[in-house]
């Protein structure tokens, strides 16, 4: 199972947890199955059916921002990182 990293806000959801384990051949996949798990999750990270713009995941140190973060595989050993960009100046 891959280890995912939660951000900050995506923590209370998850009940404080930091990192969690979840089942899932692509970032798509993940991102469902942590619904499945944390209900609103999908919510906070997309707009539809693909990342927010202010969303960043990171697969294996690898980061992504578009359209094409949805079909990267994830391994059962690795690491994704949901990062969300903060506002300010």
């Amino acid at each position: 199972m891959a280890t995912v990293f939660l951000s900050p806000d995506l923590r209370e959801l998850a009940g404080g947890q930091t990192k969690v384990h979840v089942l899932g051949q692509t970032v798509r996949a993940v991102v469902d199955e942590l619904d499945v798990q944390f209900p609103g999750i999908k919510d906070r990270l997309c707009n539809g059916a693909y990342f927010k713009p202010s969303q960043t995941v990171a697969v294996d140190d690898i980061a992504y921002t578009n359209r094409v973060a949805m079909y990267q595989e994830v391994g059962p050993d690795s690491e994704v990182h949901f990062i969300t960009a903060i506002s300010g100046g």
